[in-house]
């Protein structure tokens, strides 16, 4: 018989709530900060499948600019590159100079959000009926943005979206509509041991290394922006990478419990035992004590803004600890699921 009874909702909560976090930050200060940071890194990188990243094997970068795309006009000039970031994958990224600078450039790494435009989005010349709007409404072009105010921009393509979603799974004619882009990447990344979020984690981290070996851009001076989907990206980017020396993290920064368990998000959000390490403000932590900017919208409906507050108030603790709490901002603005430039260029400024 079926247990009319049961509620799912409320038998998850307690199973969340019984559920130690293995890492959660316990007022660590000093050594004990530095020594709790990168014993949790390692089990992160574990978590999200960089050892079955590196088990394919792990290629030179091998950048290569693509011939006929270079476009320029008074503010900037766009160019076009791919490195290998894997064996036998190459991601694509635009990379924006600034006219109004000289190089050696300080770098923003621009993580676009879920679009199908891709990098094309982040670097403001997305077409199609939506773009345009999603532009101006939600000011999503990150990438055009951050040169604007003298910084060199790097938008890649994430994985399951621009052109990687066209080089990506095929839709089964057998499946309903074949699911999401996410949906198809992330299942067959579970099968081997990793996540997609991870992988474009990872990707995230070799273009790091592009910006140090690439002469214009000063890798001193390197800061990574994300927008929601790319906001969580930019959050673990530079959680497990010290060379990310600022980060803004845009519609993305909440508890699990008050986005990911009630509101049904993309499949891409979610990683297997994630929960197990740590919230997401002990994720935060361990980017202390670079800069952090927490950014979000007073009425973002996936995000809410109830959560993210808590979250930073429990982050700007582990900052504290860090001899840091000035370090960690949080800028609140009016409206929904949107970039808010004002959360970015400004503390960017000021920190990078």
């Amino acid at each position: 018989m079926v247990d009319e009874a049961f509620d799912y909702d409320e038998w998850f909560e307690s199973v969340l709530r019984d559920t130690e976090r293995q890492w959660e930050y316990d007022g660590e200060t000093g050594t004990a900060l530095a020594t709790w940071q990168a014993s949790f890194r390692e089990e992160l990188r574990g978590v999200l499948g960089f050892p079955a990243i590196r088990d394919v094997g792990v290629p030179e970068i091998d950048p290569e600019r693509r011939q006929g795309t270079t476009e320029a006009n008074e503010e900037y000039e766009r160019q076009t590159w791919t490195v290998a970031t894997e064996r036998e994958f190459r991601v694509p990224f635009h990379l924006l100079l600034p006219t109004s600078q000289e190089p050696p450039y300080p770098v923003v790494l621009a993580l676009h959000g879920h679009t199908e435009h891709g990098k094309d989005l982040a670097a403001g010349i997305a077409e199609g009926e939506a773009a345009p709007r999603t532009i101006v409404d939600e000011r999503r072009d990150t990438a055009r943005q951050a040169v604007r105010w003298g910084y060199a921009a790097l938008a890649p393509d994430l994985r399951a979206f621009g052109e990687l979603a066209r080089r990506g799974p095929a839709e089964s004619a057998e499946s309903e509509g074949g699911g999401r882009p996410c949906t198809r990447w992330q299942k067959r990344a579970q099968l081997v041991g990793r996540t997609l979020v991870g992988e474009r984690v990872w990707d995230a981290l070799r273009l790091v290394e592009f910006v140090e070996n690439h002469p214009p851009l000063d890798a001193d001076r390197l800061a990574v922006c994300g927008h929601s989907g790319g906001g969580t990206v930019a959050l673990l980017a530079a959680a497990l990478d010290e060379r990310i020396g600022s980060t803004v993290a845009c519609a993305s920064v909440c508890p699990f419990e008050d986005a990911l368990v009630p509101i049904d998000h993309c499949l891409c959000n979610y990683v297997p035992g994630l929960r197990r390490l740590g919230e997401v403000w002990d994720l935060a932590g361990l980017v202390a004590p670079r800069p952090l900017s927490v950014v979000a919208g007073e009425e973002d409906p996936i995000f809410p803004i109830a959560g993210t507050r808590r979250a930073y108030d429990r982050t700007r603790k582990i900052y504290r600890g860090a001899g840091a709490g000035d370090a960690c901002h949080l800028f609140v603005g009016e409206g929904g699921h949107r970039f808010y430039e004002d959360g970015a260029w400004p503390f960017l400024r000021e920190h990078l």
